[in-house]
């Protein structure tokens, strides 16, 4: 019973990292459609799709909720698996902050720093997919987490580096400095993907260590 209590425990987790990871496509789709091809009424379709996915995985997370609020498993993997799931919504919530202040605001992106904004969001994309398998991995093998946690941090590393490039390229242009702020508000939104799956990836390794002690 024991065992099959924490079988469904973990296909809710999973299903709730799956929605994420549906929300994170979605807003992939609606962040090239308005920086890459000036797609405005593409892009507020898919954020829209964006929204919608968002509020589904909160209605996994709640169940997710629910049946740890039942006493599934034990206390310490209660905590664990509450602290993985809160960190996973964290990098849905962003994606949809992101959106709202690019598309509400209709963030003008100068064409100097586009490729480098691209890039960001490419990352972003390989870093949510080590996470998913780092979550994964805690409900097979937990050590190997740890493989796609080290490379969730070097891919963070990479879009730091192309935030400072692109932030001291935004400033050297001969714009008003109203639009310079606006557009590093947004990058400063954009780079929170990857910051989210730090602390996500961070959250795992400590999980980790204590299983092994």
């Amino acid at each position: 019973m024991f065992w099959k209590k924490q079988r469904e425990i973990e296909e809710l987790v999973l299903e709730h990292v799956h929605l994420v990871d549906s929300t994170l496509a979605a807003f992939a789709k609606s962040f090239r459609a308005y920086v890459e091809d000036h797609d405005t009424d593409t892009a507020e379709k898919h954020a829209l799709e964006t929204h919608q996915t968002e509020g589904k995985a909160d209605d996994a997370r709640r169940r997710v909720e629910t049946r740890m609020l039942a006493g599934s498993l034990l206390p310490t993997s209660r905590r664990d698996i509450l602290q993985i799931i809160d960190q996973v919504d964290r990098l849905a919530n962003a994606a949809e902050e992101i959106l709202d202040y690019l598309l509400l605001q209709r963030v003008r992106i100068p064409e100097e720093i586009k490729d480098g904004l691209l890039k960001i969001a490419e990352i972003s994309d390989e870093a949510f997919d080590e996470a998913k398998e780092a979550v994964t991995c805690l409900f097979r093998k937990a050590s190997d987490s740890l493989i796609h946690t080290q490379r969730i941090e070097h891919l963070e590393g990479d879009v730091d580096r192309i935030e400072r490039k692109i932030t001291k390229t935004l400033f050297k242009l001969d714009v008003d400095l109203a639009w310079k702020l606006q557009v590093s508000g947004f990058i400063q939104r954009l780079v929170r993907l990857t910051d989210r799956a730090e602390d996500l990836s961070d959250l795992i390794e400590l999980i980790v260590a204590a299983r092994r002690v």
